[in-house]
C-alpha cells in the first residue's frame, strides 16, 4: 500500500508545482505577446525550416506597425498562395518583432498532467521493483532455510538414509 501511496503523493506534488510554474510562465508570456495585422508586400516563396530536416513553410515579405509609430518589415510565415497586399494576422513581442503565439490555456494543464503522470509512473515502477526484489530475497532465504531444515528432518521422517550414512548406521 505504501509503495503506491508514496508515488501517488509525489505525483500530486509534481503536478501542482508544474501547473503553478507553467501557468505563471504562460501568463507572463501572454502579457508580452500582441496579435496584430501585417500586410504582405511581396510574392510568397517556400523556405526550408532550420528546426527539422525537410520541413518547409511558405513565407512572404511583410510590413506592420507596432508599437503604433514604429514600422517593421520582415519575412513572415503566411498561408500558401497569399497574394501581395493581403493582411495576415501575426503575433509580435513588446518591441514589435514577430514571435510565437502565447500558449493556450490548456497547455500548462497538459504539461503539468504529463509531469505528474511521468513522475508517478517512474516512482511506482521503482518502488514496485524494490518490493519485488525484496520479496524475491525473502523467498530465496526462506527456501534456503527450508532446504537446510529438511535435510536434518528428512532421513528420520522418510526412513531414507542420509548421504553420509551407510547401511547398518543408525
Amino acid at each position: 500500500m505504501l509503495s503506491f501511496l508514496v508515488p501517488l503523493s509525489c505525483g500530486v506534488v509534481v503536478t501542482t508545482a508544474a501547473w503553478d510554474a507553467e501557468g505563471r510562465t504562460a501568463r507572463v508570456t501572454a502579457r508580452h505577446r500582441h496579435r496584430i495585422e501585417a500586410t504582405t508586400v511581396g510574392a510568397v516563396e517556400r523556405a526550408v525550416s532550420n528546426r527539422s530536416a525537410g520541413a518547409s513553410r511558405t513565407v512572404a515579405p511583410a510590413v506592420w506597425a507596432y508599437p503604433a509609430a514604429h514600422r517593421h518589415s520582415d519575412t513572415i510565415s503566411v498561408p500558401f498562395g497569399t497574394p501581395a497586399g493581403r493582411t495576415v494576422t501575426i503575433w509580435v513581442d513588446d518591441a514589435g518583432r514577430e514571435s510565437q503565439r502565447p500558449s493556450s490555456e490548456a497547455q500548462p494543464t497538459l504539461t503539468a498532467a504529463a509531469a505528474g503522470v511521468g513522475s508517478f509512473s517512474m516512482l511506482a515502477l521503482a518502488t514496485g521493483t524494490v518490493v519485488r526484489l525484496r520479496l524475491f530475497l525473502v523467498e530465496t532465504r526462506s527456501l534456503t532455510q527450508w532446504e537446510h531444515e529438511w535435510e536434518a528432518v528428512a532421513p528420520r521422517w522418510s526412513g531414507r538414509l542420509r548421504r553420509e550414512q551407510g547401511p547398518g548406521d543408525a
